[in-house]
């Protein structure tokens, strides 16, 4: 900018934004400094702009001042008169940072290594961004400080300056492969290899040959052209002599290198703490649109800079974007013989070849919009959708997700804490969709296209999958997976939880030890499962149990368990086995308690037909709202056996096979608890008789909309009690009193 320019230094850094350069190298003693400083007084003085050079070395050596001639103060320094008083930072630094007449301050970092310790990522981040609205900032980063990563994310152009040995290209060969995997664009660096005259420095033909002989060693199966496609040859990689005895001829290259760099406008800002910054984390200082948007789904919501206002919404973008790098690593996938694996370990070490095809691949688009946090979640993104789930991948790693439910391809609801959310992921279109639900039911035999449009499944982790495509669906393919945890829940997680007392809890085990059989009833994702899971634990050891379900979900913790599963008909309608087939079967297994998934059909007849022969201690799951219903129900899943049996024949069977029914209910806060604990006490005609133990009590829903009650026993003792005797449990009968009867006795 030429000396007349109008205006205030202020506001012509307003029209042509502060640049910021970062100068490092893989080891001390390379000329970063040296080049730091030649460079912005080149800078300064051919472009009349003031330059401040920032020296984050954490060893504190002060190796500008001198050719400088200045004596500066510190960022420490300044942190502690600006500690509560941010508003006055632009002003204060301006007046106390030194400028020569060549246009060029220093600030270094501290002045002793104590002052260190008060030196918050916060209010470095607020000294820097109110010196760049006057100043282009140099930062001259240590090595092996955690600011050189810090800086990377902040930076315009980094100078990587090293000496032409093979120790230097080693260390920089390294390092730059940690830099491509923490997804850094790597057309942002500059490697300046100084001091070539030197006695026994390597030819600038050498540099190539080097690297070359390097990738043979720690990538073989990657060619050094993808690798690193930018330093592939020498025309990236400056040779330059001594730059401190002839820094003029040295710097015109990079001097014009830098005049080529295009200055992205800034959000100075940190979200880390101190204690990850003195732990060296990766902290991230975010540029631009990248500082207000999260990765991923939120990180689309941006304009793509390159697409322009009329190309529509950053999704567009995106997905176009992954389509086209789908294809090509795909390709490479191929070439590579890279195949995808059940087995956990070869499965993860896919993961990190496709990541780094996808970060090679990256790097070669050299004009992508995309920041660092950008590339990472694209690149984690599509990994997930090669080789896993797609956008489900993400939310099947959540622990906190107990259910995903897609409605079609871009609406995505998942529950998490017993509500239903909206995501603002999606899938690319149907077709995706379709993939993904091929590549969950494929390695279990199962199979979806239009003429088996409807499948019910289940993951490795044990997670029940339902999906259903055209021309059933008419909206689109949908795909419902119900995730349970990766450890059953204890009675003492469930108390905790506030689903169930302590009474109930202990009742209900008492019950189990005296071989009751109990039926769990409730509607759909209320905790059935789970809580037949946990009543299952208070089997005894030395008992053989035998599972059947139509889709594997139960995890019990016994030793001597046999899980079997239903399994539907081919696509010749042929090798169906159902779960009454296998309730029949079971019983031929010599089980001690038969446990049945879910009774949905013809199978009741003979689950009770089994409690009626012996097989006492069942235990089993129905779909009902209330005990009576679970009664009525269990009648008419019995006539759909095909067995022409007069009611009273059936009320008979319920009345003396089943003792205790758990009622468990879903209230509109998402909060799952046992609601009522009843026994059938016998019958009358036709209809079955029942007395409720237990209940729980909802008084109230507070301004939370959560629901608040009271668990309470409800004055009766179950004609079974004194079995509890025969068998040795201590069942008192204070357990059965009401909270009325127990406040009476106190008074």
């Amino acid at each position: 900018m030429p000396e007349n320019a109008p205006g205030t230094e202020t506001e012509r850094f307003a029209r042509d934004p502060s640049r910021v350069l970062v100068f490092t190298g893989p080891r001390e003693g390379a000329g970063a400094s040296t080049l730091a400083l030649n460079l912005a007084l080149a800078w300064a003085g051919s472009q009349n702009r003031r330059v401040i050079i920032v020296q984050m070395d954490p060893l504190c050596r002060d190796d500008l001042s001198f050719p400088l001639g200045v004596t500066p103060p510190t960022m420490a320094s300044m942190a502690q008169l600006v500690a509560d008083k941010p508003a006055g930072l632009g002003k204060l630094l301006k007046g106390r940072i030194p400028i020569t007449p060549w246009g060029v301050g220093l600030l270094p970092l501290a002045s002793k290594r104590q002052e260190l310790l008060g030196l918050s990522p916060q209010v470095i981040v607020k000294i820097l961004g109110a010196l760049s609205d006057s100043y282009d900032l140099f930062i001259d980063v240590d090595p092996f400080f955690p600011m050189q990563v810090f800086a990377f994310d902040l930076a315009d152009i980094v100078f990587w300056s090293c000496l032409p040995q093979r120790s230097h290209f080693a260390a920089t060969y390294n390092l730059f492969s940690e830099i491509k995997a923490l997804h850094f664009p790597l057309e942002k660096f500059e490697i300046v290899v100084n001091e070539a005259n030197l006695p026994g420095a390597l030819a600038p033909k050498e540099v190539d040959r080097f690297f070359a002989a390097m990738q043979k060693k720690v990538l073989a199966y990657m060619p050094w052209e993808d690798l690193l496609p930018e330093y592939a040859n020498t025309q990236k990689i400056l040779v330059v002599e001594n730059i401190q005895s002839e820094w003029v001829k040295a710097l015109r290259v990079v001097l014009g290198r830098t005049m080529e760099v295009k200055p992205s406008a800034k959000t100075w800002e940190s979200s880390m703490a101190l204690e990850e910054f003195s732990a060296g984390a990766d902290l991230l200082w975010k540029t631009g649109a990248e500082g207000a948007a999260a990765p991923g789904a939120a990180g689309r919501q941006a304009e793509a800079p390159s697409a322009g206002p009329a190309a529509g919404r950053a999704t567009d973008f995106w997905d176009e974007l992954k389509g086209k790098m789908h294809k090509l690593v795909v390709a490479a996938m191929e070439t590579e013989r890279i195949r995808i694996s059940d087995d956990a370990a070869q499965s993860e070490e896919n993961r990190k070849k496709v990541s780094s095809i996808i970060d090679n691949l990256l790097q070669k688009e050299t004009e992508l919009p995309l920041s660092r946090a950008q590339r990472e979640q694209f690149s984690q993104e599509l990994v997930d959708e090669i080789l896993g789930l797609g956008p489900l991948q993400a939310l099947m790693r959540d622990p906190a997700v107990n259910e995903i439910m897609v409605n079609s391809y871009d609406k995505i609801y998942i529950e998490r804490g017993g509500k239903l959310v909206l995501l603002p992921a999606r899938f690319r279109n149907d077709e995706q969709v379709i993939q993904v639900i091929k590549r969950i039911v494929a390695p279990i035999g199962r199979r979806i296209d239009e003429s088996v449009p409807l499948v019910d499944a289940r993951l490795k982790d044990g997670s029940r999958v339902n999906a259903i495509i055209a021309p059933l669906a008419v909206s689109g393919p949908s795909l419902t997976i119900r995730r349970f945890s990766a450890k059953p829940f204890t009675a003492k997680q469930l108390i905790g939880f506030g689903s169930c007392s302590e009474g109930m809890i202990e009742f209900l085990k008492a019950c189990v030890l005296l071989r009751k059989n109990i039926i769990i009833s409730g509607g759909t994702g209320t905790g059935k499962t789970t809580f037949l899971n946990m009543l299952s634990n208070f089997v005894p050891e030395d008992e053989r149990i035998i599972t059947v379900e139509d889709t594997a979900e139960l995890k019990l913790m016994q030793e001597h368990w046999v899980r079997l599963e239903s399994r539907p008909p081919n696509i010749e309608g042929k090798g169906e086995i159902t779960i009454r087939d296998l309730v029949r079967n079971c019983l031929r297994m010599r089980p001690d308690r038969i446990v049945v998934g879910e009774c949905r059909g013809g199978e009741s007849l003979d689950m009770l037909q089994a409690m009626n022969t012996g097989h006492e201690g069942s235990l089993a799951t129905i779909h009902a709202n209330t005990p009576s219903d679970a009664i009525s129900r269990l009648s008419a899943m019995c006539l759909m056996s095909g067995t022409e049996l007069p009611m009273s024949v059936l009320t008979d069977m319920i009345a003396s096979a089943v003792h205790l029914i758990v009622q468990i209910t879903r209230f509109a806060d998402g909060k799952r608890r046992v609601t009522y604990v009843t026994e059938i006490t016998g019958k009358e005609g036709n209809v079955v008789h029942t007395r409720d133990i237990f209940r729980f009590h909802q008084v109230t829903v507070d301004e939370q909309g959560r629901s608040v009650g009271f668990y309470t026993a409800e004055d009766y003792v179950p004609r079974f009690h004194e079995e509890f005797k025969l068998k040795g449990l201590q069942v008192p009968l204070a357990m059965f009193e009401s909270e009325e009867a127990k406040k009476k006795k106190k008074k």
